[in-house]
């Protein structure tokens, strides 16, 4: 049987990529931190250990017993400027020691969870060939992704057998957190408009299964884009409005009034160190389109992307079934 550590695990995708890899014959040892919610994994059957990537020799802790392949999904995604530090620390640094670990331990595969956003907004649909311009980029979250990303190749030119996978917007069950406060809000009718930008939108059961095909299929060095269903931010809101059974927001705010409401709440954050609804980066992020191309995946790893419709029912109704909705 195939070992595999998973760092991340308790998170949105961690949960359905050590659901998914136990379905598919592999043991799973799901690194989490002291006192993190182990609720949901409880039923995976994977066994836990506590570790940090901050903490490099609990890292080389977790892998001492030799494992088949990692998969370093633990990442912050935040999006408000006082949290850049912790960002990079986690992002960067952290991947660093996963890397120095997994080098250490000499695991067989590792599978880096980037993400589309380090190549920017295009004119047309990414793929593996486009330019990554995330290095240059004012957010934190695509910089820091970017570097990470950095990180990885210089542990495959030390050795380590690693492939790059990103996937676009994720969507699906065990979703406490990201869209789940969106939905709540298209609920309740406290959406007033949709962004402007649109995207690409994975069912987040196609890219855990994405991941395990790297990892048994993916060759060392590469990058792999995760597709799924392209529209725009005024479509998928309709879709969530219409899945829940209420009118979904009308209009469509300009890229311009956006930025100038995520300045202001910007301004508002700095004197109460709250996070507002709408920061600057995610107002930049919404207003861009990053569509993708995922026939490299598709032909070399047998990805195949799900209906991003079914992905976000299977959402609202995981969502339901816990009292969160």
């Amino acid at each position: 049987m195939k070992v595999a550590l998973v760092t991340g695990s308790t998170g949105f995708l961690g949960l359905n990529l050590v659901e998914a890899l136990g379905h598919a014959g592999w043991s799973v040892t799901a690194l989490h931190r002291p006192g993190a919610e182990l609720g949901e994994l409880s039923a995976s059957g994977a066994s836990f250990v506590e570790g940090d990537i901050l903490d490099p020799a609990s890292l080389r802790r977790a892998m001492a017993a030799g494992v088949d392949a990692v998969f370093h999904l633990a990442a912050s995604i935040s999006v408000w400027r006082p949290m850049n530090g912790v960002q990079r620390r986690i992002n960067v640094d952290g991947t660093r020691n996963v890397v120095d670990a997994a080098l250490h331990a000499h695991c067989k595969r590792f599978v880096h969870v980037s993400t589309v956003s380090t190549f920017g907004d295009h004119p047309h649909p990414i793929d593996e060939e486009t330019l990554q311009t995330g290095n240059s980029s004012w957010i934190n979250y695509e910089s820091t992704k970017w570097l990470a990303e950095e990180e990885v190749r210089r542990g495959i030119a030390r050795g380590l057998p690693a492939i790059i996978v990103c996937p676009c917007a994720v969507v699906g069950p065990c979703d406490r957190h990201g869209w789940a406060q969106l939905f709540r809000q298209i609920r309740d009718r406290k959406v007033l408009a949709s962004p402007p930008g649109g995207g690409t939108f994975n069912d987040v059961r196609a890219v855990a299964e994405g991941l395990i095909a790297a990892a048994e299929r993916g060759k060392v060095g590469d990058i792999y884009i995760l597709s799924g269903d392209d529209m725009s931010f005024a479509d998928f809101f309709r879709l969530i409005a219409e899945t829940l059974g209420v009118p979904p927001p009308k209009r469509v705010a300009p890229r311009a009034l956006l930025m100038t409401f995520a300045r202001i709440g910007d301004m508002v954050s700095r004197v109460t160190h709250k996070q507002p609804d709408m920061t600057p980066e995610l107002a930049a992020l919404v207003s861009g389109w990053k569509t993708t191309n995922s026939t490299k995946a598709e032909r070399e790893l047998g990805y195949r992307p799900r209906p991003a419709r079914q992905a976000v029912k299977d959402s609202i109704e995981w969502l339901k079934a816990r009292g969160l909705l």
